[in-house]
C-alpha cells in the first residue's frame, strides 16, 4: 500500500468514525429532549382524579352546626363542554384555572377547551368563613356565573363571592357547577 492509499484509508476512516458518533449523538439528544417535552406539556391535563371528602357522610347536612373540616375544598361537576373528567376536586383554597395544568403558573385546574385563557379564572376560598371567589384575569372569552336564568359575566380583576350549587361557564363552552362548603345562593340575591 503506497503512502498516499494510507493516508486516505486513514482520513476515511476518521472520517466515517466521526459521522457515526455524531449521528449517536443526535440520536441521544433527541430521545432526551422528547422525554423532557413530554413531561413538561402532557397529552391530557394532569390533576387529581378522585375528589377528597374529608370523611364527611354525603348526607350530612351542610349548615352551620355542621363542623368544616379543613381538607374540605369542594369539587367542580362539568355540566358541559369537556367530557374527562365529570368532576373535578378542587385542589386547595387558593389556584387558577386555565387551559393548561402549570404548578409553576398556579394553575391546578386545567380545562382544555379552545376559548379558555392560559390563565383564565383565580379561585380564592377562607375555609374558616366559608367564602369562596372567583376573579376573571381578563380572559379573552370571559367568565360567567348564571344568576336566576341568565349569566351574568364576572368584571375581569375583581373577586365575586360565589356559593355551593352556583353554575359558572368558563370562555364559550365550559359550564360547571361548583359543590362547595357553604350556604348556596340566597333566592333574589344579586352577584353585585
Amino acid at each position: 500500500m503506497s503512502l498516499t492509499d494510507q493516508i486516505i484509508w486513514t482520513v476515511s476512516t476518521a472520517l466515517a468514525t466521526v459521522a457515526v458518533l455524531q449521528i449517536l449523538h443526535i440520536l441521544w439528544l433527541g430521545l432526551t429532549i422528547s422525554k423532557t417535552r413530554m413531561s413538561r406539556h402532557p397529552n391530557k391535563p394532569i390533576m387529581p382524579t378522585t375528589p377528597h371528602d374529608g370523611g364527611r357522610p354525603a348526607n350530612q347536612p351542610d349548615d352551620a352546626s355542621s363542623t368544616p373540616n379543613d381538607n374540605i375544598v369542594g369539587k367542580m361537576v362539568i355540566l358541559r363542554g369537556i367530557t374527562n373528567p365529570s368532576e373535578i376536586p378542587l385542589p386547595s383554597d387558593e389556584f387558577g384555572i386555565g387551559r393548561f395544568y402549570s404548578p409553576e403558573s398556579t394553575i391546578l385546574v386545567a380545562l382544555d377547551e379552545r376559548s379558555i385563557s392560559r390563565r383564565h379564572a383565580i379561585f380564592v376560598g377562607d375555609t374558616p368563613t366559608r367564602e369562596y371567589y372567583l376573579t376573571d384575569t381578563h380572559s379573552s372569552y370571559g367568565t360567567h356565573i348564571q344568576i336566576g336564568n341568565r349569566f351574568e359575566p364576572l368584571t375581569p380583576g375583581k373577586g365575586q363571592r360565589i356559593y355551593n350549587e352556583d353554575v359558572v361557564q368558563f370562555g364559550n363552552l365550559v359550564t360547571v357547577r361548583f359543590i362547595l362548603p357553604c350556604q348556596t345562593r340566597p333566592s333574589g340575591s344579586k352577584m353585585y
